[in-house]
C-alpha cells in the first residue's frame, strides 16, 4: 500500500513538471512573440515614415501574421490599407516574375509572352501616376527583376529557335513554322530596334525557306506545293514579312514543271495546275509573268486546234477544244468544227447522226446540201448492208432513216440523181448492183419526209435509165429484162413505183414546125398537107421552106401522116447544112443510084423543088396546111384527086404551122425526107396506108 502511494505521489509530481514546463514554454513563447511583433511593427514604422513603402508593408504583413498576441493591431490593420497599393503591386509583379520563371524553363514562348505584355500593361499603367507611385513601381521591380528576367529569357529562347530553324534545314525536318511564328513574335526590343529584328529574320527565313522549297519541290506534286506556297505566302503576309524570295524562287518551279507537261503533251494536266495557280490570289496578285506564259501557251494550243481543223483532222480538233473546255468555254469553236465536219466529211455526219462508233465504216458515201428538206444530207451504205440517209438540219438537229438492202445485192455504186419525176422533187438515191444479164440492176431509193423513211421506187436489171423530161413520172429503160428486152420501154409511178407500162417506139412523134430542129437520120411522124405530087416524090411547103417526101408509096394531095427519115437538110444555095446518113445525093432509099459514067439521069427531085418553087405564090398557110378558098393550100385539086374531108387526121394535120404564107419567089431550105409510111384520106377518113416496109410500133 506504501508502495501505491508512493508512485501515485511521483506520477503526480511528473505531471506537475510537465505542466510547468509547458507553462514556462507558453510564457516564454508569448514573450518572444509579443517582443517580435511589438519590433516588427517599430521597424514597419520607421520604415514607412522613411519612405520604404515596400519595405514598410512587407514588416507590417509580418506582423499582422503574429496572432499571438494583440498589440498595435488597429495601427497595423490601417498602415496595410493605407500600403494596399504597394501589396497589389508586389502581387502583380510576383505574379509576372513566376509566369517568365516557368515559361524559360521549358521554352514556353506564348506564356513569356504573356509575362511580357502584362509588365508592359503595368509600365503603361503607372507611367501616367503620381511621382510617388512611380517610385513605387521602381522599387518593386528593382526587388523582382522583371525586365532583367523577361531581356535574358527572350534572348534564350531565340537562340533556341533559331538553332531549331538551323538544326531542321540540316536534316531536311521541316516543322509546321511554329519556330518561325515565335520569332516573329518575339518583340523588336530584344534585337535592338525593329530594323535588326526585320534584317536578322529575312536572312535566317531565306536561307531555311531556299532548303525546304527546294525538298517540296523534289517531294511534292505541284497542287501541293502551290498549296504550301500559299500558306507560306498567308504566314509572312500575316506577320509583315515581305518574303520577296518566296515567289521568284516558287515561280521557277511552276514555270518548268507547266513547261515539262507541254514538252510531254500532257495538256490536260498542264490545265489543271495552271488553273489550281491562277485560282490562288496569294500567288498572282502583281505577278503577271507566269500568268503570261500560261495564257500564251493555251493561246497556243487554239492556234494548233485551228490549224488541225484547216487540215481536215477534225477529230484531233475537236479533242483538243474538249481539252482546253477544262480552261475556257470552247463549246462555240468546237460545234463549228464539228460542222466543218460535217460538211467536209459526209461518212461523219452518218456516223453522228446514227450514234455509231467513230471508226464506223460506210461505203459508196454521197452527200448533196439542201436535199431533203436538210442544210446538208448524206447517204451511204453501213458495215451490215443498209442503206442510211442522215439529214443535218438548219437548226442542227440530226436524224437519219435507213432500210435493209438485202444480201444478195452486191452493190458497185450509189449516186444521187435528180428528181425522177414520180410527184417527188427531192433528189432520189440511185444504187447500181450487179446484174448477170445487164449492165447493172437499177435501185432507186426515194425518202419520205412525213414517215421518215427510205422506200424503193424502182427495182431493175436494165443497160440504163432516164426520166422522160415530156412526161412526168415516167421513166425510160434501156433494155430492161422482161418483154421489152433489147428495146427501151416505158415505166410509169403507180402506186409508189416505177413499173413497166409499155415498150418504146422508134419514132418521135413531132409537129411539122418542129422539123428543122430535128437531127439527120431521125425516125420521125408528122401531119402535114401535100402541095404537089410527082410519082414517088411529092412536095410539102413550111413556110418558105420546101419538105421533099420521096419513097417507095403512092403520093396523093391532100392531108396526110407522114413516117419517115430525115436525110437532108439543104439552104437555098444547094449546100448541104449535113452530110447524107446513107447513099448519095438525091438518093431514095430502096431505089438505086446511076452509076458512074452512065448517061445523065434527069434529077426529078430538082424538078419537083422548082416546081414548088413556082408554086410558092399559091396563098396558103406557111407550114403547108391548106389556105384560104383551097382544100389543100396547092391551088385547086385536080379532078381525078378525092375532095379531103375535115376531120380526125385532117384537122390536125392543117392545124400546124399556124404562119401565115408569105409570097416568095424561092425556098429558104429544103428537107429531105425517105418516107417509110403513109397514111392519107382516101374520103371517109384517114384509113388509106401504104409503106415501102413494115410500120414501126
Amino acid at each position: 500500500m506504501f508502495i501505491s502511494m508512493y508512485s501515485r505521489s511521483k506520477h503526480t509530481r511528473n505531471l506537475a513538471g510537465l505542466l510547468l514546463a509547458v507553462m514556462l514554454a507558453a510564457a516564454g513563447y508569448k514573450s518572444y512573440a509579443s517582443w517580435s511583433k511589438a519590433d516588427l511593427y517599430e521597424q514597419a514604422a520607421k520604415a514607412q515614415e522613411a519612405g520604404h513603402e515596400l519595405e514598410a508593408e512587407a514588416l507590417f504583413q509580418r506582423a499582422s501574421a503574429n496572432t499571438a498576441i494583440r498589440y498595435k493591431n488597429e495601427e497595423i490593420d490601417a498602415a496595410l490599407n493605407a500600403l494596399r497599393p504597394v501589396t497589389e503591386l508586389k502581387r502583380t509583379l510576383g505574379s509576372i516574375a513566376g509566369q517568365m520563371h516557368a515559361a524559360t524553363q521549358v521554352n514556353d514562348v506564348p506564356t513569356l509572352l504573356q509575362a511580357y505584355e502584362s509588365f508592359q500593361q503595368v509600365q503603361t499603367e503607372y507611367a501616367s501616376r503620381s511621382e510617388a507611385d512611380q517610385k513605387r513601381l521602381a522599387e518593386a521591380e528593382a526587388s523582382y527583376r522583371v525586365e532583367e528576367g523577361l531581356a535574358q529569357s527572350f534572348a534564350d529562347v531565340k537562340t533556341q529557335l533559331e538553332q531549331s530553324l538551323e538544326n531542321g534545314a540540316a536534316d531536311k525536318s521541316f516543322d509546321s513554322g511554329n519556330a518561325m511564328q515565335y520569332l516573329l513574335q518575339i518583340p523588336a526590343a530584344y534585337y535592338k530596334d525593329e530594323k535588326t529584328k526585320k534584317q536578322q529574320l529575312n536572312e535566317l527565313f531565306k536561307a531555311y525557306d531556299q532548303k525546304r522549297l527546294d525538298a517540296l519541290f523534289q517531294t511534292k506534286s505541284f497542287p501541293e506545293v502551290v498549296d504550301e506556297t500559299q500558306r507560306l505566302r498567308k504566314f509572312y503576309t500575316a506577320g509583315g514579312v515581305q518574303a520577296e524570295w518566296l515567289l521568284p524562287q516558287f515561280e521557277t518551279y511552276a514555270q518548268n514543271a507547266l513547261a515539262s507537261l507541254l514538252k510531254k503533251n500532257d495538256l490536260t494536266a498542264f490545265i489543271s495546275y495552271s488553273k489550281k495557280y491562277q485560282g490562288t490570289k496569294e500567288l498572282t496578285d502583281g505577278r503577271p509573268k507566269l500568268s503570261s506564259y500560261i495564257q500564251a501557251s493555251i493561246k497556243t494550243q487554239f492556234t494548233r486546234a485551228q490549224q488541225l481543223a484547216a487540215a481536215k483532222k477534225f477529230a484531233e480538233a475537236i479533242d483538243l477544244y474538249t481539252v482546253l473546255n477544262a480552261y475556257q468555254d470552247t463549246s462555240k469553236e468546237a460545234a463549228d468544227t464539228e460542222q466543218r465536219w460535217l460538211e467536209a466529211d459526209p461518212a461523219q455526219l452518218l456516223r453522228k447522226a446514227t450514234g455509231a462508233k467513230a471508226d464506223a465504216v460506210f461505203t459508196n458515201v454521197q452527200s448533196a446540201k439542201g436535199a431533203w428538206g436538210a442544210k446538208l444530207a448524206a447517204v451511204g451504205i453501213a458495215a451490215d448492208g443498209e442503206l442510211v440517209l442522215a439529214r443535218l438540219a438548219a437548226d442542227q438537229k440530226l436524224d437519219y432513216a435507213s432500210a435493209a438492202l438485202g444480201k444478195q445485192l452486191a452493190v458497185q455504186a450509189l449516186k444521187l440523181s435528180g428528181p425522177l419525176g414520180g410527184g417527188d422533187q427531192q433528189p432520189a438515191v440511185v444504187i447500181e448492183a450487179a446484174s448477170k444479164s445487164r449492165r447493172a440492176r437499177y435501185v432507186a431509193v426515194s425518202y419520205e419526209p412525213r414517215s421518215a423513211e427510205l422506200k424503193t421506187v424502182l427495182d431493175v436489171e436494165a443497160d440504163g435509165f432516164a426520166p422522160d423530161r415530156s412526161r412526168p413520172g415516167t421513166l425510160i429503160v434501156d433494155n430492161p429484162t422482161g418483154e421489152a428486152a433489147g428495146r427501151q420501154a416505158y415505166y410509169e409511178f403507180q402506186g409508189g413505183q416505177y413499173v413497166f407500162a409499155k415498150v418504146k417506139s422508134d419514132v418521135l412523134d413531132i409537129a411539122l414546125s418542129e422539123l428543122p430542129k430535128q437531127k439527120t437520120g431521125a425516125i420521125i411522124r408528122f401531119q402535114c398537107q401535100i402541095a404537089s405530087v410527082d410519082g414517088n416524090t411529092a412536095v410539102v411547103r413550111l413556110g418558105n421552106d420546101v419538105v421533099l417526101l420521096s419513097g417507095n408509096v403512092r403520093f396523093r394531095t391532100g392531108p396526110a401522116v407522114v413516117t419517115g427519115t430525115l436525110l437532108e437538110k439543104s439552104a437555098a444555095d444547094g449546100k448541104e447544112s449535113r452530110e447524107r446518113p446513107q447513099g448519095e445525093a438525091g438518093a431514095v432509099p430502096g431505089t438505086k443510084s446511076p452509076a458512074a459514067g452512065s448517061s445523065p439521069v434527069p434529077n426529078r427531085e430538082a424538078e419537083v423543088s422548082a416546081k414548088a418553087t413556082k408554086q410558092a405564090d399559091v396563098p396558103g398557110n406557111a407550114d403547108g396546111s391548106p389556105g384560104a378558098g383551097s382544100i389543100n393550100g396547092a391551088g385547086p385539086l385536080p379532078d381525078t384527086a378525092p375532095r379531103a374531108t375535115r376531120g380526125s387526121g385532117a384537122a390536125a394535120g392543117a392545124n400546124q404551122g399556124g404562119a401565115t404564107g408569105v409570097p416568095s419567089s424561092a425556098a429558104a431550105n429544103t428537107y429531105k425526107i425517105a418516107v417509110i409510111e403513109l397514111t392519107q384520106d382516101d374520103g371517109g377518113g384517114f384509113s388509106g396506108r401504104s409503106a415501102n416496109r413494115p410500120a414501126q410500133p
